[in-house]
Parts: structure tokens; sequence; C-alpha cells
């Protein structure tokens, strides 16, 4: 997992597929419509809104997938949890790249997930979003960009 500003990608990521991934991130706005976008055998973005509740139900991680997971507008709080502190409440679906879990004991750590920070979950990063910055629930834009995991083991 990596949690840093957005303006440090490139301390993390080289070479072409990636300085190609953040330039096309400038493409993405605000008022860019939820969908799926630069959908390649390599990559897509993935832009979504919702409202973010006090306690979501959904802790997952993939296999098949690394998540950049960016704020454009709002934010969440993203539980990050050790395997020994959950258990598999719907194995593995490959068509989703997904399993879920339910959470046994508290998360190992949580972060804000806000406007010009990163959240970056590889293979195996269990990790739960969708929880209100603040005792209210709030509305948050946000990009996934979902990267083929090969792409770091290459």
């Amino acid at each position: 997992m990596i949690y840093d500003e957005l303006r440090n990608w490139n301390q993390y990521f080289k070479g072409p597929v990636f300085d190609e991934i953040f330039e096309r991130l400038q493409a993405i706005s605000i008022d860019t419509k939820n969908g799926e976008y630069f959908k390649t055998d390599q990559y897509y973005f993935k832009v979504m809104s919702y409202e973010t509740t006090l306690e979501p139900a959904i802790i997952e991680s993939h296999k098949k997938e690394v998540d950049i997971q960016l704020a454009l507008s709002g934010g969440e709080r993203i539980r990050v949890y050790d395997t020994k502190d959950v258990e598999v409440s719907s194995g593995y679906s490959e068509e989703i790249d997904c399993m879920f879990y339910r959470a046994n004991n508290p998360e190992l750590i949580e972060l804000k997930l806000i406007p010009d920070k990163m959240a970056v979950f590889f293979p195996n990063d269990i990790h739960g979003c969708q929880y209100s910055l603040t005792d209210k629930e709030n509305n948050i834009k946000k990009i996934v960009i979902k990267i083929n995991e090969e792409l770091f083991t290459h």
C-alpha cells in the first residue's frame, strides 16, 4: 500500500505506461461523468460518485489489479486490514477481481482520501472504502485507476 501526495506519483511508478496513465489523468475533472475511461489491456480509469456512510459493508482485496484511488471532490476514510483481522465473506470472483471480507478486529490503519492525495492498493491489500470523513455522510467523486498487476512484476 502507498499513501502519499498525488504530485509524488513518479517516485513510485516508472516507465512509459505510467507516464501515459498520469498524463491521461489530466483529462479527468470534476465534470467527468461516472463511467470507465481509457480502457486498455494494461489499465482503465473508473470515475464514480457516491455517498459515504458511517459503517459501510465493503471490505475487499484484488488479485489481478492494482488500485490507484484519487478523490476529485469530497473525501472518505479508508481502512486497511491485516489478514488475521478479517474473515472471507464472499470468495474470490475472477469476473470482478474481488474477494470480500468481514472485519473481526479493528483496522491496522485508517487514511483520509481527499483531493491531491493518492492511495494505492496492491493485490492482497485488504481495504474498506466509503467511510465518512466526519460523523455525517458526505458525497465523494473519485477515480480508481485499475492497473494490471503484471506491470509491477516485469
